[in-house]
């Protein structure tokens, strides 16, 4: 199955700030997108990291997460309950509002 052109530029987009980090803190650790994996991201660091370029990685990716929405950690907790509770036509609504709101707050 070919890989989604949107899947392969996120990847790129994340291998490219990964190296700027790195770049930005003296090291020169290459990063480099794979094929997706089930869909997602999938990312090679191919020099070892030591532990300064870890924490850098960790930092970088964190300053990269946008902050939670409060929206999407309400209809994920309604669909946990919903799943919980063997509730499928709850769950399944939970999932297309979920759905409706990603569309439209997050693209």
């Amino acid at each position: 199955m070919p890989t989604p052109p949107h899947v392969r530029a996120a990847a790129a987009q994340a291998a490219r700030d990964l190296h700027d980090a790195f770049r930005a803190h003296g090291c020169t650790v290459e990063v480099v997108p794979q094929p997706p994996v089930n869909g997602q991201v999938y990312l090679a660091i191919y020099d070892p990291l030591s532990g300064r370029e870890a924490r850098l990685v960790t930092a970088a990716l964190q300053a990269y997460r946008p902050p939670p929405c409060e929206q999407c950690r309400t209809y994920k907790r309604t669909w946990a309950e919903a799943v919980r509770t063997a509730d499928a036509a709850a769950a399944t609504e939970t999932l297309r509002a979920m759905g409706v709101h990603q569309r439209q707050a997050h693209s």
